[in-house]
C-alpha cells in the first residue's frame, strides 16, 4: 500500500491508529535521515519523535492534488525538528572541556571589564588565561557557537551563510543517485519479464508485489476466490525462477544491486587511485 492510500486511510478515519503505524514504519528510515541532518544540535531520538510528530501534522493538512506524499511531509517533519532544536535553548552542543575553556574566557572577560571599565584586549585575555592566540580565537568561537538562538542567524564573519548551511547532510549523493539508477534500471527488465507471463500471472504479480494487496483483495479484484489468487502467485513465482527467464534478473542482481553497498568510484578517482569500487571495499576489509 502507497504513502498516498495510507494517508486517505487515516483522513477517511479509517483504522487511524494501525495505518498511521504503517505510515510511521513505512517512512522511518526517511525521518531518522533527516534526524541525522541535526543530530549536532540534538538528541536523534527526540528529533525522530518531532518527526513522527511532523508526519502527523502532515496527514492533516495533505491534498492528493499536491504531488508526493512524502515530498509535501519532508517539509512538516524539517520545521518540526527546527522548532524542537530552537526551542531548547543552544543549538550546539559542546564537549565538556570546550565549555570548561569558554566559562574560563567568559569569567576572565567579566572580571577584566568590572575591574577596568572596558573589554581585554588580545593579548591581556592570553596572558590571564595562559594560552595562544590560536587557542584564544578557537574558544571565542566556540562561546559565540554556544550564543547561537536559530539555525537561520548568520555567523560573524561567513557572510551570508548560517549554521544550518554548515549542518553535515549525512547524505552520500554520489552513491544514492548510482543505487537508484541500478535499481530503475533492474526494475524496468523485472516488469517486462513479468509483462510477459501467460494469461493472468502478469496481473497477479503487479496487485501482490507493486500495489501491496493481498491475496483476498487481489481475488476479489480479480473475481477469483482466495486460493485461486494464492495458486495464481504461486504459479508466477515459479514460472520467473525458470532459468530461461531469471538468468538476465539474476546477473543483474549479482553485478549491481547485490554490490550496492559498495562505493560506486568515479573515472576521474580511478585514473588517480587505479582501483575500482569493489577492489577498494576488499582492501577496506582486509
Amino acid at each position: 500500500m502507497t504513502n498516498e492510500q495510507l494517508v486517505a486511510r487515516i483522513q477517511a478515519g479509517e483504522d487511524e491508529a494501525e495505518n498511521m503505524l504503517q505510515l510511521w514504519q513505512r517512512n522511518r528510515g526517511f525521518i531518522a535521515t533527516m534526524a541525522r541532518r541535526y543530530s549536532a544540535a540534538a538528541e536523534i531520538e527526540d528529533l525522530e519523535q518531532e518527526g513522527y510528530l511532523g508526519l502527523c501534522e502532515a496527514v492533516r493538512h495533505y491534498d492528493p492534488e499536491r504531488g508526493s506524499f512524502l515530498t509535501y511531509a519532508s517539509f512538516w517533519i524539517r520545521q518540526g525538528m527546527r522548532r524542537f532544536i530552537e526551542n531548547s535553548g543552544s543549538l550546539v552542543r559542546l564537549p565538556s572541556h570546550i565549555r570548561d575553556e569558554v566559562q574560563r574566557y567568559q569569567g576572565a572577560v567579566k572580571d577584566y571589564q568590572k575591574q577596568y571599565g572596558r573589554k581585554p584586549q588580545e593579548a591581556a585575555l592570553c596572558w590571564l588565561l595562559g594560552i595562544s592566540r590560536e587557542k584564544l580565537r578557537r574558544i571565542q568561537k566556540a562561546a559565540e557557537m554556544e550564543q547561537i538562538q536559530s539555525l537561520s542567524e548568520p555567523l560573524r564573519g561567513e557572510g551570508d551563510f548560517s549554521l544550518e548551511d554548515y549542518i553535515p547532510s549525512g547524505e552520500d549523493l554520489e552513491r544514492d543517485v548510482a543505487e537508484r539508477l541500478d535499481r530503475e534500471a533492474v526494475s524496468r527488465e523485472l516488469w517486462l519479464v513479468v509483462d510477459s507471463l501467460p494469461d493472468r500471472l502478469p496481473e497477479t504479480v503487479r496487485f501482490r508485489y507493486r500495489d501491496g494487496m493481498s491475496l483476498k483483495e487481489i481475488g476479489q479484484c480479480m473475481k477469483l476466490s482466495e486460493a485461486q489468487a494464492r495458486k495464481l502467485e504461486q504459479e508466477a513465482i515459479r514460472t520467473l525462477r525458470l532459468p530461461r527467464k531469471s538468468r538476465k534478473l539474476r546477473g543483474y542482481y549479482e553485478e549491481y544491486l547485490a554490490a550496492s553497498p559498495v562505493c560506486h568510484v568515479g573515472t576521474k578517482q580511478f585514473n588517480t587511485t587505479w582501483t575500482s569500487a569493489i577492489e577498494k571495499e576488499v582492501l577496506r576489509k582486509l
